[in-house]
């Protein structure tokens, strides 16, 4: 005669396997979603190469004023800005208009190379996993779509509640939660 405990024991058995095999399937169609967001912005820098003089060309000074408003361009009918580059961590991210996120990339948020204090935003889990590495005194660039090159020295790396914009020329960011940011502040290599 079979006890109570024993008929448990395998409904709980397959309901632990049905369960690991559910995370297991989750991870890999995470990995696949990365991949073909990387491969998305791969191909859209491929473009921006083609297009944009200079980009990702080190000139250790901005070289030059662009335009405020910045202009955009379309790539694989998704509208670029400009490019983020920090060397430190190997990132190079196209940067997408305000409101359009797209994984893989990194979003315009608010104001202007041109008059300072422009905010960037990215994905901490794909395009920014690695901005906790960034130290201050690293380089970080912004280049339009024109081939101005702005350049930045990042100062500070922070978690904010209640963030403003402070002194920062560039502000690169990522949501941790509802309520705080970890940011890089930079501001304007001359």
């Amino acid at each position: 005669m079979m006890t109570t405990k024993n008929r448990k024991n395998p409904l709980v058995r397959w309901i632990l396997v049905l369960l690991i095999l559910a995370v297991a399937g989750y991870a890999g169609y995470r990995v696949l979603q990365v991949r073909q967001a990387d491969r998305e912005a791969d191909a859209v820098l491929a473009v921006m190469y083609e297009q944009i003089p200079n980009l990702g060309v080190d000139t250790g000074i901005s070289t030059g004023v662009g335009q405020d408003p910045m202009l955009t361009l379309s790539i694989n009918n998704i509208d670029i800005v400009g490019c983020l580059e920090i060397p430190s961590i190997d990132l190079m991210a196209p940067v997408t208009v305000a409101g359009e996120e797209k994984e893989g990339f990194v979003s315009f948020v608010s104001g202007s190379p041109v008059k300072g204090k422009l905010m960037l935003e990215g994905d901490r889990e794909t395009t920014l996993m690695k901005l906790t590495k960034v130290q201050p005194g690293d380089v970080a660039a912004f280049t339009d779509i024109e081939g101005i090159r702005y350049s930045y020295r990042v100062t500070t790396q922070y978690n904010l509640k209640n963030w403003d914009k402070g002194y920062n020329d560039l502000m690169i960011c990522y949501r941790t939660n509802d309520k705080t940011r970890f940011l890089l502040g930079c501001a304007r290599a001359e």
